[in-house]
Formats: structure tokens, sequence, C-alpha cells
């Protein structure tokens, strides 16, 4: 086979550069990543200086795609490895915040906000539970408790600022 010339490296990109995206994408599940892969692989193709001995251009540029997937492998698994060493915990010596100080003071915190909490009325009440403590959004506690999203948003309003008069902060 002659050597290729850029008219025939252009044709082999007009080709190919769908089916070896495709291929790629087929393995990775993302397109950004199987195209970048795809024009690396093209341009490493149109780099490699002498290719008279190639005899299957195509062949050789999907070896290619190939060879770069693995090594993109090879370094997501080194980064994924590194994100989880940096994840553990590098502070051996941390205070144990478990002690008994700490656990009465939560534990008188938290018998303050239930005091507090127990002044509301009980429509406020219910409100503020569903919305903090049962994740609902004030839409969906208009709806399950019959009154409009502004009363929700009110009450909301009043057992905060309530609870944080009570609690003695601002």
């Amino acid at each position: 086979m002659p050597f290729p010339t850029s008219q025939s490296l252009r044709e082999l990109y007009l080709d190919c550069r769908g089916e070896l995206e495709a291929a790629l994408f087929a393995r990775l599940r993302c397109r950004e990543t199987a195209a970048d892969l795809s024009q690396e692989a093209f341009v490493r193709l149109c780099r490699s200086g002498d290719l008279s001995q190639v005899g299957n251009l195509k062949a050789y540029l999907f070896r290619t795609a190939q060879n770069l997937l693995f090594d993109h492998y090879r370094s997501q698994n080194v980064r994924n490895a590194a994100i989880a060493d940096w994840a553990e915990p590098t502070l051996p010596d941390a205070p144990d915040l478990r002690c008994a100080e700490t656990v009465a003071l939560g534990e008188q915190a938290l018998d303050s906000l239930i005091g507090s909490l127990a002044q509301l009325s009980p429509l406020c009440q219910r409100i503020f539970y569903l919305n903090r403590f049962e994740g609902l959004k004030q839409r969906e506690i208009a709806e399950q408790l019959g009154i409009s999203v502004r009363t929700v948003e009110d009450n909301i309003k009043r057992a905060l600022l309530h609870c944080a008069q009570t609690l003695g902060q601002p």
C-alpha cells in the first residue's frame, strides 16, 4: 500500500469517525470522552509518520483507539485510588466528642428545643415537623393539610423565630 496522503486520511476520518466514536461510547458510556479518544486516535495516526507498512489503516486506527481506551482506564484507576486515599481520615488524634459533658450539653439543648416547640400551636408544630423532620416541601405540606402555601410558610417562619428567641440565638 502506498504511503497514505492527507486526502486518504481525511477520507478515513470521514468514513470511520462515527463508527469509532460509537465503539468507544459502547465501552465508556460517555459521549464526550469517546469523542476525545476518537479525535486523539486520529491525531496520533496523522502524526505517526511513515504508515507505508500498515496494511489496514482502519484496523490500525481502531487499535490505536483501543490503546487510548486502556490508557484512559488506567488513569481513571490511578485517579480513583488517589481520591480514595485522600478521602481517608487524616486526623488520627481527633478529639472524641462523645464525652459526658458534650452529651449532657446536647441533651440539654434538645430538651430546650422540644420545650420551645411545645409552646407553639398544634398546627405550627405539625407544619414544622413535616418540613424539618419529614423533609416535605411547603407545597406538599399545604396539600396534605388542606391549607395555603402562604400559611405553611408563615408557620415555618414563626416556628424558626420562636426557637431562635427561646434558645437565645440571633
